[in-house]
């Protein structure tokens, strides 16, 4: 069963993408996050790497992670799939992340084959939604903040890939990551879009509004001042 038909409640996803500790578990905390998604640079970023990633799988899903995703690394396909299915092998929570390179897609589409879910990472092109739905890659990840900076229609392109996936009836998502902005995840979930992994310093924009922050003093004001 691919791993996004797995998850319970509402359609709409929001994933941590980050190997911190003490980040993460906040956020998986409020219950509104799915999971973690995690690549070698974020690992180094949290002063981690592959030695870690099984310790990061245990605290993850003690934390209430129902999708960790961890990227297999190699050059040639064969090496891909066999560091795929070892990550895949420390538990059913695990998706295994591939980059969207030649070497990456065959081990993903092998890897699918066997029934592990799969995310191909680093889409930058509406044609790779086409390759990654071929493969039966579970997800896609494009890169939003990367393709905005490289001078592309990065919203025009992201909706196109997801787009084409529901056109085709694939059963691939698109899981928006690199992502600026509230307002970024906003405007494509208008259109459809409903899977989003976000650096912590992100997620907590979505609890900043300052009318918010003015009700909440409001009303705990006239609590206090209740008889």
């Amino acid at each position: 069963m691919r791993s996004y038909e797995r998850s319970k409640g509402s359609p709409l996803r929001l994933y941590a993408d980050t190997a911190d500790r003490s980040a993460a578990e906040g956020l998986l905390a409020t219950g509104l996050f799915a999971g973690v998604t995690t690549n070698p640079t974020i690992l180094r970023r949290a002063g981690s790497g592959v030695d870690d990633i099984p310790a990061i799988y245990r605290w993850a899903t003690e934390s209430g992670a129902r999708e960790v995703f961890f990227q297999a690394w190699g050059e040639d396909t064969e090496t891909l799939v066999e560091r795929g299915r070892e990550l895949r092998g420390l538990g059913d929570e695990v998706v295994v992340k591939l980059v969207a390179s030649r070497a990456g897609t065959a081990a993903c589409a092998r890897l699918a084959a066997d029934g592990v879910p799969t995310l191909l990472t680093a889409v930058y092109d509406p044609g790779q939604a086409m390759v990654a739905a071929a493969a039966g890659a579970t997800y896609i990840a494009p890169y939003l903040r990367r393709l905005i900076a490289a001078g592309r229609d990065g919203h025009g392109d992201v909706l196109a890939m997801h787009e084409l996936l529901a056109a085709t009836g694939s059963g691939t998502k698109v899981l928006l990551a690199s992502i600026p902005d509230v307002p970024s995840m906003v405007a494509l979930a208008r259109h459809g879009v409903d899977c989003f992994t976000m650096a912590p310093a992100i997620a907590e924009q979505f609890f900043a509004d300052e009318l918010t922050a003015e009700a909440v003093r409001t009303f705990e004001d006239a609590v206090a001042g209740t008889p």
